[in-house]
């Protein structure tokens, strides 16, 4: 049994995902398909790729990961496969999804998905999801070889976003890593495209001293707010109720997080209270891309 996992921005209320489930266990019944997530902001690849790269690691070597953050769908942008030896093949557009994918690993085949025996009869021109990278995981789920797919392709040649990792540079009297957000989850936590790693050269003094912040136009107060901190807790539980606190996360990356409440939807009203934030407002005040700054 073969899990394929999926990952896009449909979000939940329309049946694309149905749909997609529906062809690949019509050709393999066996397949078993697991949700990475289905609510990627709309469009926002970069986004995309950060929550597949965060989910891939905990799969089983050799799964099929599909992913559908497809903004130039019928455009003139290409469909690839990628395999990576004892990880899995990821299938998508050739637009960036995969810039973590590529970045990680050092031996990856890719091919172009252009043999017709491997898409459904009749393709949609806006729904290659369902007519080709959903065919394409199923008969590669039942154990087609890859190199049927269709032809190979240089992986230089694969687009891929550059800066995916922010350095630290010296500005002045100051050390400052500039990252942005990258992932708003579920609890309002904001996080970041700094991985620990990127603190491991720094002194204890220095760990202690840097500071933190997040500054963003609140679409909702119609004015600009700041998010600041100071120094690295260990979790969340070293934080008092309301406070805004720097940890990292579960997957290694710097994020914002307020105790008992929702960071990313602060309004910048200190005594707000945490319970309603997010029924007020309904959406993070905080966007995708918004520069996250450590400073030391």
């Amino acid at each position: 049994m073969t899990i394929v996992t999926l990952t896009t921005d449909f979000g939940e209320q329309d049946g694309y995902i149905g749909m997609m489930k529906g062809v690949i266990n019509t050709i393999n019944p066996a397949a078993l398909l697991v949700d990475i997530s289905h609510q990627i902001e709309p469009q926002n690849v970069l986004q995309g790729a950060f929550v597949l790269y965060n989910a891939h690691y905990h799969f089983p070597p050799n799964s099929i990961h599909v992913a559908v953050v497809d903004p130039g769908v019928s455009t003139d942008r290409r469909t690839i496969c990628l395999k990576v030896p004892e990880v899995g093949i990821f299938i998508g557009p050739d637009n960036g999804l995969f810039s973590y994918i590529i970045d990680t690993y050092p031996n990856i085949s890719v091919r172009e998905p252009l043999n017709q025996a491997f898409h459904r009869q009749f393709v949609s021109n806006t729904f290659f999801g369902r007519d080709i990278y959903a065919p394409v995981a199923a008969h590669l789920s039942k154990g087609e070889p890859f190199e049927k797919v269709g032809p190979l392709l240089d992986v230089g040649e694969v687009v891929s976003f550059e800066d995916l990792w922010p350095q630290w540079e010296q500005i002045g009297k100051k050390k400052v890593l500039q990252g942005r957000v990258l992932h708003i989850d579920h609890f309002g936590n904001i996080i970041s495209n700094i991985h620990r790693r990127q603190f491991d050269q720094l002194t204890e003094s220095e760990r202690r001293n840097l500071r933190v912040h997040v500054e963003y136009y609140s679409p909702t107060t119609n004015r600009k707010v700041r998010l600041e901190t100071n120094g690295i807790k260990a979790n969340y539980g070293d934080g008092s109720p309301n406070e805004l606190i720097t940890l990292f996360g579960s997957s290694d990356f710097l994020e914002l997080a307020r105790v008992n409440g929702y960071a990313a939807f602060d309004v910048g009203n200190p005594t707000q209270d945490q319970a309603s934030v997010r029924v007020m407002y309904r959406r993070p005040q905080v966007e995708i891309g918004t520069p996250f700054v450590v400073e030391i």
